[in-house]
């Protein structure tokens, strides 16, 4: 259970940056309305995020090594 709630926090503070950043670049960048944007911003947020922390996720379940970033803060090493 420890391991869902690690990995479900982590996913959601990767998605709601993601779409923080992503709403920012069309609002204040590209000058679009905040009405047309935010589905678009949402959904490349949810992929992205969904892709970058199933990578950290798998590569701590295989234990490399390499990935001192991705392993869970109570793993004993």
């Amino acid at each position: 259970m420890q391991r869902l709630i690690y990995w479900s926090g982590q996913y959601l503070l990767a998605a709601g940056t993601m779409f923080a950043l992503l709403v920012a670049v069309d609002v204040l960048l590209r000058g679009e309305a905040f009405e047309t944007g935010w589905r678009e911003s949402l959904a490349w947020a949810i992929a992205s995020s969904a892709l970058f922390i199933g990578s950290r996720y798998y590569r701590a379940s295989k234990g490399d090594v390499s990935c001192d970033m991705c392993r869970h803060p109570d793993a004993k090493s």
